[in-house]
């Protein structure tokens, strides 16, 4: 599957030129996206464990090569407009990315999208969007079965449908269902799971502002977890997932975007949270699964960002923005090693060819 997403990439990036050109069978407008961003807590570490990778007193030492790092990434996208179905428009969208790290390239990655988007009336439209990404490395774990430490790296699947509505030209209510798939490497497969969601939101546009919320409840079922499985012997807790991970989780979204114009240029400035509340369901006790039992996480991520079109085909995006993770659990020693605090800024060249 790697090889196949490395092939997709590279096929993509030879063809994207020629495509701009062709119109055959549409419209097509190709986008190519440059960007760079800072990430000043890779491994998102709490503070115990950037002290102890600081100080080099891990009892594993940790394979990154240091604790921030910058991120390159390279997009293109390419999307195909028609009028394929009873004279309503169809947009078909291929999106490509892929990251480089400076300082630890064991946390490069990739990922591919593909979105379908009909216009059923004049006032609804649907739209699905499948996203896979091939591997994310997470960070180093005991495996339960040897107790060595391994690289903890997953690949995901996803599949998300939405039906929107539009009222009076300057309001949208949108419904959604998505899908995850998680599938974790061969030394942590107790961790695969999938989670259901289903959600809710509102865009509202008053004048040169955009305002928008959104709610989503989501369900993750940990499939791969036995009751049969143990704690490594002598592994103490350690910030891992190891046990029961099923849980629930409310995820309440909100954005507020001023678009104006700034030396001729079109411009617009973005504020957005999410908070996110995720309560852990297993009913073992906290002696059997400590990591686990009576845990309730809340991250909240806020962002500001501002946009502006250079050129009627080159724009630029400047951002930063902060999450936070705050745990309780049945253990008391379960918050120190998953409470964390990182910040992000980056900045996005986008060139679109028409």
């Amino acid at each position: 599957m790697k090889t196949l997403y490395w092939s997709l990439l590279l096929s993509l990036t030879i063809a994207f030129p020629g495509i701009a050109y062709e119109t055959r069978y549409g419209s097509v407008s190709v986008q190519a996206t440059w960007g760079a961003l800072y990430d000043s807590n890779l491994l998102k570490y709490a503070s115990g464990d950037r002290d102890r990778y600081l100080n080099e007193t891990e009892s594993h030492r940790s394979p990154i090569r240091a604790l921030d790092d910058l991120r390159t990434d390279y997009k293109l996208s390419a999307e195909l407009r028609n009028k394929f179905f009873n004279k309503r428009t169809t947009s078909l969208r291929l999106t490509t990315n892929f990251a480089h790290h400076a300082m630890n390239p064991i946390k490069n990655l990739g990922w591919l999208s593909f979105t379908v988007r009909q216009d059923i009336t004049k006032e609804l439209t649907g739209s699905f969007n499948y996203f896979f990404e091939p591997r994310f490395y997470i960070r180093d774990y005991i495996d339960s079965h040897t107790g060595i430490h391994r690289h903890c790296e997953f690949g995901l699947n996803q599949a998300k449908a939405d039906i929107t509505y539009r009222i009076k030209g300057i309001s949208d209510v949108t419904g959604s269902v998505k899908y995850k798939d998680y599938n974790y490497n061969e030394y942590f497969t107790e961790y695969d799971g999938n989670t259901l969601g289903l959600g809710f939101g509102v865009v509202v546009r008053p004048g040169k502002w955009r305002i928008s919320a959104g709610y989503s409840f989501e369900q993750f079922e940990n499939t791969g977890f036995s009751s049969s499985d143990l704690v490594p012997e002598n592994s103490g807790l350690t910030d891992s997932e190891f046990g029961q991970g099923d849980f629930d989780e409310d995820l309440f979204t909100g954005t507020v975007r001023y678009s104006f114009i700034a030396l001729r240029h079109e411009s617009s400035l973005q504020y957005g949270i999410e908070r996110n509340k995720r309560a852990f369901t297993t009913k073992r006790d906290h002696l059997i699964d400590a990591m686990h039992s009576g845990r309730e996480d809340l991250l909240v991520e806020q962002t500001i960002s501002l946009s502006s079109t250079l050129t009627r085909q080159l724009g630029f995006e400047l951002g930063l923005s902060s999450q936070t993770r705050d745990s309780e659990a049945t253990d008391i020693k379960v918050s120190p090693l998953k409470d964390f605090k990182r910040s992000t800024i980056w900045i996005e060249f986008t060139y679109e060819l028409k």
